[in-house]
């Protein structure tokens, strides 16, 4: 596929992700100009500094006005909102994504709203760091990592095919799933894991109410492990509230293998424990050798 220009490209939402994917935009000469839309007057100017987007502004309907692209960055559970105050400001010929965790839910919402407004298609890059704001934007950071793109049914072929351009253009491997299916594989690989992080956080604390200081003895181990529970509050609520039916069904498989392991431990079955951590470690290395 030849590489894809856009005339001009609009960003809604400039935090680490926002602007990390504008940086790649124009390191890629994507196109002509990239516009970024926040409230956030600190993140624009420091996405400007770093030559992530060409102007700015707070103003939506300014901003998407002449975008043949435009891409939502914002946390989930505002795009739908946003999305309703542009639907009639968007140019028909643009093409409509987010960079969103969770799909199922806003993809179908999303669709029906941009019918005759536009073109939209989800996409899910999986990237991203624990921290926030443009100042953390990082420099190539979606190159050589797996993106998403979640068609329905009434997706046309044109925008599947344009939106896959851009992701491979940007670096990204692209797969295509349908957004049920996306939110049932997130939950498991994805959201499960940070739900893990933050309660085992939460009960640490809960462990230093005894009067122990608990962390003052943490090691390296525990500090890898649950350093995603560093990540935004506001931006993992929107996943987990939005994704809730799956995430919790991760969370009761979970809870299953932690009893399952809780009554080999009970029995003091040493043979069972043993082949219950081998079983995982294999499977673990498997997973990091691919």
């Amino acid at each position: 596929m030849s590489r894809p220009f856009y005339e001009q490209i609009a960003i809604i939402g400039v935090g680490m992700m926002g602007t990390s994917l504008g940086m790649s935009i124009k390191k890629k000469g994507l196109c002509k100009k990239v516009i970024g839309i926040d409230r956030n007057f600190d993140n624009l100017k420091t996405a400007r500094r770093l030559s992530a987007i060409d102007s700015y502004t707070d103003c939506l309907k300014d901003g998407i006005a002449d975008a043949v692209l435009v891409i939502f960055a914002t946390p989930i559970l505002s795009m739908f909102e946003i999305a309703k105050r542009i639907v009639y400001a968007v140019r028909k010929d643009a093409i409509i994504t987010d960079i969103g965790s969770t799909k199922a839910e806003l993809v179908y919402r999303m669709t029906e709203l941009f019918h005759e407004h536009g073109n939209y298609i989800g996409s899910h890059p999986i990237t991203g760091t624990e921290k926030s704001g443009a100042i953390n934007a990082i420099d190539g950071l979606y190159v050589g990592r797996r993106c998403i793109v979640t068609p329905v049914d009434t997706t046309d072929r044109f925008t599947i095919e344009a939106i896959t351009r851009f992701w491979e253009a940007i670096g990204s491997e692209v797969s295509v799933m349908n957004p049920d299916t996306h939110d049932k594989v997130m939950a498991t690989v994805s959201h499960l894991p940070h739900v893990v992080a933050y309660a085992l956080i939460s009960g640490i604390m809960e462990g230093e109410k005894s009067g122990h200081d608990l962390l003052r003895y943490a090691g390296g181990g525990l500090k890898d492990f649950t350093r995603i529970a560093g990540s935004d509050p506001l931006m993992w609520r929107d996943i987990l509230m939005s994704n809730a039916k799956e995430v919790l069904g991760s969370m009761e498989r979970f809870s299953k293998t932690l009893e399952r392991l809780a009554a080999l431990i009970r029995d003091k079955d040493m043979k069972g424990v043993y082949e219950f951590l081998d079983q995982v470690k294999d499977v673990r290395r498997r997973f990091t050798d691919t």
